[in-house]
């Protein structure tokens, strides 16, 4: 599955790699992304609300919060 996504952006020449990491994913990403020196970090939303979100937490506003040194792009 990835390795369409990755295609697509080879032919428009923009550079993407992925990884697996262990941890909390917040922070996990974060601190990849700030010790890879990343332009952007890229995450996906799944529109959690009221109570669940509360209890879940949401993994793109915590890193929307950690992240000091990139851009985010939140995607819904």
């Amino acid at each position: 599955m990835l390795s369409g996504y990755k295609k697509i952006f080879k032919d428009k020449n923009i550079k993407v790699r992925s990884m697996l990491k262990e941890g909390s994913a917040p922070d996990t990403i974060v601190k990849v992304a700030k010790k890879e020196g990343f332009d952007m970090i890229v995450v996906g939303s799944r529109g959690l609300g009221g109570l669940k979100k509360m209890l879940l937490g949401s993994v793109s506003n915590a890193i929307i919060q950690e992240a000091k040194n990139c851009s985010v792009l939140v995607v819904k």
